[in-house]
């Protein structure tokens, strides 16, 4: 009975694509979730393939109007990595419930764990670009922004040995005009998020899937922020997964279609861009059938002794000679006007300029006591005044 019910499943797994305005998505057979660790991974509902062409956005925290989750779906994505600490761990649990993820790699990590990068390829995940090196995008100008973005995309895909997903997210959340025009005219997605784990701010993994849990609870579903390079999300993404399948969530896979290639920026030298401008030397394939070309011949003509002597002389006519050696050669006429020179220059030793000093007038110890004196006198006088008038006001009232 059950072969029969496995087989009549496997007959209706068959893709069938149906296109939701700008989203075309195409189940996955349900045998794949049920059959997991005997029904207790959570597995893939879905796959939901995202036609990123026009700059399409995702995700609600910045106004994504591409809605194609359904109630209760979630779609677990991963930034900042890989790093082999933590998201060894995660894929560990990942392949244990038969889930898929996404990851956002920057380009900088994957570059420095190649082999990692590919791995989470080679295990049928999304791989996204979240920038060359983690600079806030938003900060930098136009065109740094949109180097650093294409930087990234050639870098991670050279670690992945393979292309990359359309899927792009800035750094902090931190959008750039220039880079979302950019990534228009690329035809990448831009993806922001539903629910935030803020895992970076936990020390304790429960806590960190309590959080996630009650987020998820309140909104219904979404796109789940978490990061590969923090160890509690290592050790509590199986708690969570768990979490997720006894509340009744069931996880989408994203896949891409569309997308370009983006246009290398321009790194090279001054002197290797003019290499590049000059007209290139085509070689042949066949260099044995090609001709010679010819060189000419050039006389080599033997100078004589005389010759040579000549040549010498009008080498050491043309070298001037310094202050020493005209001073040392008696019989050179600049030598006797360098020494009346000296001679001029240690008899009349420079004037020295006469610095007019101000007089500043002595305070002597009387002035001090004069000024000292006045000024209490002065107060006195106050006090005096004041006194009378009170008294004056008394004997009024």
């Amino acid at each position: 009975m059950r072969k029969s019910i496995l087989a009549a499943l496997k007959v209706c797994s068959i893709i069938a694509l149906t296109s939701v305005g700008s989203v075309s998505s195409y189940s996955v057979q349900e045998t794949h979730a049920a059959s997991c660790r005997g029904g207790q991974g959570i597995g893939v509902h879905r796959t939901v393939r995202l036609n990123t062409n026009g700059g399409k956005r995702y995700g609600t925290s910045h106004g994504g109007a591409q809605n194609f989750l359904k109630h209760k779906e979630v779609v677990l994505t991963f930034d900042d990595g890989p790093i082999s600490s933590v998201t060894n761990k995660i894929l560990h649990e990942l392949d244990r419930h038969c889930a898929k993820a996404t990851f956002f790699m920057v380009a900088t990590m994957a570059k420095n764990n190649p082999a990692l990068a590919k791995k989470v390829a080679n295990k049928g995940h999304t791989i996204g670009i979240h920038s060359y090196s983690h600079k806030n995008l938003g900060k930098l100008n136009g065109k740094s922004a949109i180097s650093d973005v294409n930087r990234s995309i050639n870098a991670i895909e050279r670690a992945v040995g393979r292309d990359v997903a359309p899927f792009f997210r800035f750094p902090y959340l931190s959008e750039n005009r220039s880079v979302n025009q950019h990534l228009n005219r690329l035809g990448y997605g831009v993806f922001a998020i539903d629910v935030d784990s803020l895992d970076y701010r936990f020390s304790n993994s429960t806590s960190m899937v309590n959080r996630v849990m009650s987020e998820l609870n309140r909104k219904g579903k979404g796109i789940i922020l978490l990061h590969d390079i923090q160890r509690v999300t290592g050790s509590g993404i199986g708690q969570l997964l768990d979490r997720l399948n006894k509340g009744g969530y069931k996880i989408v896979h994203i896949k891409g279609s569309g997308g370009k290639d983006p246009v290398a920026p321009v790194l090279v030298s001054s002197a290797e861009s003019k290499a590049k401008k000059a007209k290139p030397i085509v070689v042949a394939a066949n260099t044995a059938t090609q001709p010679k070309p010819k060189v000419k011949k050039v006389k080599v003509v033997k100078k004589t002794k005389v010759q040579r002597t000549t040549v010498k002389k009008k080498v050491t006519r043309k070298k001037k000679l310094t202050t020493k050696q005209a001073l040392q050669n008696r019989n050179n006429p600049i030598r006797a006007k360098l020494k009346k020179r000296i001679v001029i220059t240690q008899a009349q030793p420079a004037k020295k300029k006469r610095v007019k000093t101000q007089k500043v007038a002595k305070v002597t110890a009387q002035d001090v006591f004069k000024g000292n004196r006045a000024k209490v006198l002065k107060q006195f006088n106050k006090n005096k005044q004041a006194f009378r008038a009170a008294i004056k006001k008394r004997i009024i009232n």
